[in-house]
């Protein structure tokens, strides 16, 4: 029986490998692509397995976007690839992490940090890169690749100089957006996995991070806000800082919505993570509202360096 066991399970996860790849070819499906195998891995008991599950997936997403990008392998826009794998290979590699730290430790706030370092450097490599002049001629190709979805003649308005800004600000940014599409899978899961499990219901209702990690929050946040303000500060210091700065804020974003849980929950015990989680997400959805909400659980989980919430 056993034995029949760990062949399904080493099915579901065969099958959690191919519909994670095939989601990975559309948008919205890129973002959650891990979330099939992480559900699998959770009845895989030997970790070989689990971490060869993952790396035929990298494998497979990999080769499959350089197959679709060949013709530009050879050309100074090669790194435009780079971009479009920087999500993918992020959210794959920091799962295995989670998966991979799963064997070692139950707290959610834990497994969350480990999976979110590799995403971490890789992320400030590529705004590092792209902080460069070497990166100019990439840049400029992601603006008017732009243009394709926002053409000026329908529009009547000449928007390139705003598209070109705007990807100069978003190649500084690439930590912190891994950090937010690899948590949204690994919520996922992990609510699904452990919907029926009270313990875990009060560790996720109870997560912290060490009050050191406060002052990284301030002295990022400072440092970004001067690199901004000051234009004789190198490009590569304000792309550091500000990945920095918003890296951490994330976490104190996910500390708040652990605080929120608890207080939710100590009113009463029928309002899941999960239903919590779900009704914060459509909350976001709201213009404005959305903005009053993430702000205020990152300074939620700031405070609580110093205020006791729960």
């Amino acid at each position: 029986m056993e034995q029949y066991e760990d062949r399904a399970a080493v099915r579901n996860l065969v099958l959690g490998v191919l519909l994670g790849v095939i989601l990975s070819r559309f948008s919205l499906g890129s973002i959650f692509m891990t979330v099939p195998v992480l559900l699998a891995c959770h009845r895989v008991r030997k970790v070989q397995f689990r971490m060869g599950a993952f790396a035929v997936m990298l494998l497979a997403v990999v080769t499959w976007t350089l197959v679709e990008n060949r013709l530009i392998l050879g050309t100074e826009y090669w790194p435009v690839i780079l971009v479009s794998l920087f999500l993918p290979v992020s959210s794959i590699i920091g799962s295995a992490v989670w998966e991979f730290g799963s064997d070692y430790s139950r707290s959610s706030i834990r497994k969350f940090f480990w999976a979110c370092i590799p995403v971490f450097v890789i992320g400030v490599m590529m705004s590092l890169y792209f902080a460069s002049g070497a990166s100019q001629p990439v840049r400029t190709a992601l603006a008017d690749g732009m243009l394709y979805y926002f053409p000026s003649d329908y529009l009547n308005l000449d928007i390139s100089s705003l598209l070109h800004m705007v990807v100069d600000m978003m190649m500084l940014f690439f930590a912190p957006l891994g950090v937010i599409f690899l948590s949204l899978p690994l919520v996922t899961a992990d609510i699904n996995i452990n919907r029926y499990d009270e313990d875990w219901q009060y560790d996720f209702a109870n997560m912290k991070l060490p009050d050191p990690y406060v002052w990284v929050f301030f002295a990022s946040w400072a440092a970004s806000l001067l690199s901004s303000l000051v234009s004789s500060v190198p490009k590569w210091i304000m792309a550091l800082s500000w990945n920095v700065a918003l890296s951490v804020s994330v976490l104190y974003l996910v500390v708040g919505l652990s605080i929120v849980v608890a207080y939710a929950r100590r009113r009463t015990a029928a309002l899941t993570v999960g239903r919590i989680v779900l009704l914060l997400v459509l909350v976001c959805f709201i213009p404005f509202v959305n903005l009053i909400v993430v702000f205020g659980l990152v300074i939620l989980g700031v405070l609580e360096t110093w205020f006791r919430f729960r």
